[in-house]
This record gives C-alpha cells, structure tokens and sequence, in this order.
C-alpha cells in the first residue's frame, strides 16, 4: 500500500499521514515534542522521519534537520506536526498541515509566541518536497504506449480456462519485465459502485468536521464488508482480474501469496503530489510485495493519476535514486526512462512489483478513489520492510490473521 501507497497517495504538501494498525491491532503513532516528526505518506505506506546523526539528507529518513553543535538548541525543535487524525478504529482522516481545531489554535499561539513567531521545519520541508516532486514529474518525457503496459482483456472475451491461463502467462511477463501490468475489468462496476458508496459516507463525514482541509481517507475494509468479498473474488478469479494465475507464474508471489493489506485510499482535491518512491526496500529480509491498485471510478487526469517508472523495480535503479535531495545526476536518470500513468477505467487495476517507483499525482478534481490490495509470498513478517522504517501493514487485525492466499480468494472468500 506506494506514502510515498500510490495512486492513492495524498502527497507531500501538507496532506501526510501516520497511521497503521499492526497485526497485534495495535496503532501506531509517534508524536515528537522535542525533535520535529514528520509522517510522509507513501501511497498508502507510511514512513517516519526522524532526525539522522548525519547532516541534512541521509538515509535514516526522508528528511532530518541538520545537527547542532551541544548547547545550541533551535526553538524549532520544540515545534511538532499533527496531520492525521484518528476517526475510529479503522479509519483515519488525512488533513492540511495548517488545521488546527480550537484548542490547538490556542495550544499554537501560545508556542509561536514563545518561539517568536518562527516558520516550521514542517512547513519548511512540505515546500521542498513539492518543488522536488514537481521536479521529478517534468522528468518523466518518456510515455509507454498501451500495448507496452495493458496485457488483459476484460473477462467477457475469455471463454475458457486455457485463455484465462495464456492471458496471465503473458500477463506476468510483463509484470516482471516492466515491474507493472494493466489489467482490465478487474472488479464488475456495480460491485465498485457499492464499495464507493460505503466510502463516499465515510469521506462526507471527515468533510464536515475537516472541511476543506481534508486531503485523504484511509478506511481499512473488512473481508466480508458490502461489496469487498465479491471484489476480491474477482479481482483473483478467471471471471474477473484473473491475479491468482498471474502471480502463480510469479516465482517470487505464486498463487500462495498471503493478502497483507486491504484498504481503500481516497485522495480529495488538493492533495498534493508524492515524491518517487517504492513501497518496499530492495534488500528487504521477505520477498517483496505486489499490490493491486483497483479503480472504483475512472480516473482522469485532473485526479491525479498514479505515475510508475517502468523497469525501476531492479537494484541498480535502487541505488541510483535516493529517497530525496535528487541532484541533476539523479534527473538525467529519471529522463532516460519510460513512464506510464495510470488513468484507469472503473473496474481496471494496476498490478505492480512494489519494488518499482511510482508517485501518486496532485488531484486538483475531486475524490479518486482506490482499493488496494497487496500480497506476499510466505513466510509473512510481523512488520514489512519499507525504504522508512516503521511502515506496519495496512490491513484489519482480523483479516490479517485470516491468511487469505490469492488461490483461495479467487473461490471465493469464507
């Protein structure tokens, strides 16, 4: 589940987010009064970024101020962030950076008075982070054609078994060629209209206490909630986006891939762009990940559409590109590759290699929303291994525990 988890990433301009239900159920978050925490939102993913012992940019985080010499403390470090906020057990809202309810507008004005009045590291970084990530977009001039990146026709046109087979052999071809594959008809549309409707109910409600300043709502499913059984059948089945058979010639998935992750990502106009990223470190201690992004309406331009670097998913890419601080040497990179965005029909899906990079885009329209799923080949983690440290799975405690393999999924959820 790319923050930098994708597609449905909300972006690095204010709009971050922590918050993850572990597989013991328990939530994390870490709120620094001493040393500013930022949460950067990696598509679904979430990376803490904590202070380094180096200067600037390094890789313990995304972003870390630079050291002090003993004695010489910065009023900034008393400063603090707090984007998220938890709805309920399941759900969390995602808001500007500039929110403030009443008391902590109180809470705020007693500290800027204290600190006189100075600009945080906070805002400081979200500004950085939006002129890189706008950056590295320019960057991308290279586009794959449809046929370099689409390897499935809708479910209709396959009449048999061997069809559905030879589909996904190909299928994965170009999953492991390009580190993604475009599917199409992956979920009916009425099946997504239901799953959208559940959502729309949740994001309204956020909207009346966040207003305008709400910029994403992460809402972890249930396996058997209205619409989400059926979506995951199809999403694996021959009668819909037919993944159990492509991850099954997959040899670092197969068809016993565990589902790790189930949740739909919902972006709202302003949600700024993500910087690049994978969702998964190269030498990661599990296989890596694949993850599923299903549109539950089509998404156009104006939304924001995921963008993936295709063959990033390799090691050499890896050291190549950095998590941030990119200089011309790591643009010059990004031009010599192809690109591909995804703007998705209702029902289609994008099936990626978490390895590879990816960026969700700046939704300047309105909500676009995802449901994402991800898998993993056995044994499972307790804790998956992202390029930022404290990344838990982005999936209900009891789902989790129910170890759903795409084989399983594809006949149907019990």
């Amino acid at each position: 589940m790319s923050w930098p988890r994708g597609g449905g990433g909300t972006g690095v301009g204010g709009a971050v987010v922590a918050r993850r239900l572990s597989p013991r159920g328990a939530l994390f978050r870490e709120r620094a009064t001493t040393t500013t925490a930022l949460f950067l939102e990696r598509g679904g993913h979430i990376g803490l970024c904590r202070e380094s012992d180096d200067d600037g940019f390094g890789p313990k985080g995304f972003w870390h101020r630079r050291r002090r010499r003993p004695g010489k403390k910065s009023p900034r470090q008393m400063q603090k962030t707090d984007v998220w906020r938890k709805v309920d057990e399941h759900v969390t809202a995602v808001v500007e950076a500039s929110f403030r309810d009443e008391d902590e507008e109180d809470e705020e004005e007693e500290e800027e008075n204290a600190l006189g009045g100075v600009v945080s590291d906070a805002a400081a970084l979200e500004l950085y982070l939006r002129v890189e990530s706008r950056k590295q977009r320019e960057a991308c001039e290279k586009f794959a054609s449809e046929d370099e990146i689409f390897a499935s026709m809708s479910h209709e046109k396959r009449t048999t078994t061997e069809e559905s087979i030879g589909e996904a052999k190909k299928a994965a071809r170009v999953l492991e060629k390009n580190g993604l594959v475009f599917l199409k008809s992956v979920v009916p549309g009425d099946v997504c209209d239901r799953i959208l409707a559940d959502l729309n109910a949740t994001c309204d409600e956020c909207k009346e206490t966040y207003g305008e300043a709400l910029r994403r709502t992460d809402v972890l499913l249930g396996a058997d909630d209205d619409g989400v059984k059926e979506a995951l059948e199809f999403a694996c089945g021959e009668k819909g986006g037919n993944i159990r058979n492509i991850l099954s010639f997959i040899d670092d998935a197969t068809e016993d891939a565990v589902l790790v992750e189930l949740s739909v990502l919902a972006t709202e106009k302003g949600a700024d762009r993500q910087v690049l990223h994978p969702d998964v470190a190269y030498d990661a201690p599990h296989e890596t990940l694949y993850s599923v992004f299903i549109a539950l309406q089509d998404v156009t331009q104006d939304m924001g559409p995921t963008l993936f670097v295709l063959n990033s998913h390799d090691k050499r890419t890896h050291d190549q590109l950095p998590k941030t601080k990119w200089t011309e040497k790591e643009f010059d990179v990004l031009r010599t590759k192809t690109c591909a965005e995804a703007l998705l029909k209702k029902g289609d899906a994008v099936l990626y290699n978490a390895r590879a990079f990816h960026q969700g885009g700046e939704n300047a329209h309105g909500r676009r929303a995802l449901l994402t799923l991800t898998f993993l080949k056995p044994p499972i983690p307790d804790e998956p291994t992202r390029r930022n440290k404290e990344c838990l799975w982005s999936i209900r405690e009891d789902v989790f525990l129910r170890r759903f393999t795409a084989k399983e999924l594809a006949s149907g959820v019990r």
